[in-house]
């Protein structure tokens, strides 16, 4: 359970400097937020005993990736010169970072309350600037995007939903883990769950609310397999049941103000839900790109190709494709392996896994590094504390 004495002995254990310094980063103050990550980045230099943490192959892969992916923007700095440094640095920093997390905190109640108040934090902007937006305009505005609540600066709709992805994992955590013990717990994250879709309806934001569903889905499978074919019997009766009242009694009405933001979007031909949103045809293009143009492509040919991969290779070249992709797969194979160890607590295992699909889920529909590069960031972090738990438990075997 999520507490203040959790948060202490989280910050404790990690260290006050660093956790200033990443709080900072994703709070991002005044567009300003990359200077902590620079602090960060100084904090590992001086410290000489991180330098332990750095025999890592995915380290390796991913420096390797932002190297080549850096080298290729520096050909065209669409975001301006800061940003060669930043998309070179950062994510192998974060990385780093993430495996410093798991070894100084090595309990995976604590370490699951690190990461749940982690995604808490990340959302904070989204969740300010969207419920300032709504006590001012409304839902009903002829606009998606939102402006910042630090200094104003307009961000796209797409982008500011990205914020709370894992907020949209909510559901499923509490599911998996209730306790009449967790009472405040359960309070504070239905709270945050609910302002959440609420800034989502506003955002318009399909992806999210997809992913609140998917993820939900997968918890409860994942749940069920420690149950006794009874018990599965009972959760698949109630589910059945909850749907089927659920389509009875909600009447959607999507001409309603709560889902303007959706009104001309749902059953647009070219990009509705059938389409993905208009994202078939971008991915098709870029599958035939990765050929004809190896070395990457404008993004006036067709726009954003709203997936991790190929809009990587857009900028880095096909290069930058290949090695992302093998990152990926091995961050892949090791959640695999982190949830396939039974004695691990069992709650730390689940947000293991809906955080791992939540990020591969945003990453397939959204252009990640352009649009959400501090999400990037966190997934990286992510898998560093995933990879170092995975050591952890090797060693606890041996």
């Amino acid at each position: 359970m999520v507490g203040m004495k959790g948060i202490y002995n989280s910050i404790k254990s990690i260290g006050t400097i660093p956790c200033i310094f990443i709080l900072f980063y994703f709070l991002d103050p005044f567009n300003l937020g990359f200077i902590f990550g620079y602090l960060l980045m100084g904090f590992f230099v001086i410290n000489s005993k991180l330098l332990k943490l750095l025999p890592d192959f995915d380290i390796v892969l991913l420096f390797i990736f932002c190297f080549v992916y850096a080298l290729f923007y520096s050909f065209d700095p669409a975001k301006g010169s800061q940003f060669i440094f930043i998309y070179m640095i950062f994510p192998s920093c974060f990385y780093l970072f993430g495996k410093y997390i798991a070894k100084r905190i090595l309990d995976y109640k604590q370490l699951f309350n690190f990461i749940f108040v982690l995604g808490v934090v990340f959302s904070i902007i989204a969740l300010v600037s969207t419920s300032y937006d709504i006590l001012i305009n409304g839902f009903v505005q002829t606009k998606r995007d939102v402006s910042k609540i630090w200094g104003g600066d307009p961000i796209n709709a797409t982008g500011m939903a990205s914020y709370l992805f894992a907020n949209m994992c909510i559901p499923a955590i509490i599911f998996f883990g209730f306790s009449k013990k967790k009472i405040w717990f359960y309070i504070f994250s239905a709270t945050i769950y609910i302002t959440s879709v609420m800034c989502v309806l506003r955002l318009g934001s399909r992806t999210q609310l997809a992913i609140s569903l998917i993820i939900l889905i997968i918890s409860v499978v994942f749940k069920m397999s420690s149950f006794s074919t009874l018990k599965n019997i009972g959760v698949i009766i109630v589910l059945f049941i909850g749907i089927n009242l659920g389509f009875s009694y909600l009447n959607i009405d999507k001409d309603s103000d709560l889902l303007a933001s959706y009104a001309t979007r749902m059953d647009n031909k070219k990009y509705g839900a059938a389409t993905a949103g208009g994202r078939t045809e971008r991915w098709e293009k870029s599958i035939t790109n990765l050929i004809e143009e190896p070395l990457g492509w404008p993004l006036e040919e067709f726009g954003y190709s709203h997936n991790l991969w190929f809009d990587a290779a857009r900028i880095g070249g096909t290069l930058s494709f290949v090695i992302l992709l093998m990152f990926s797969a091995r961050a892949i194979w090791k959640t695999k392996k982190i949830i396939g160890f039974r004695k691990i607590h069992n709650e730390f295992r689940n947000i293991i896994l809906v955080y791992a699909v939540a990020f591969n889920l945003q990453f397939f529909v959204e252009p990640t590094l352009e649009g959400s590069f501090n999400l990037f960031v966190f997934f990286c972090l992510f898998q560093g504390i995933l990879n170092s738990g995975l050591e952890n438990v090797r060693q606890r075997a041996v």
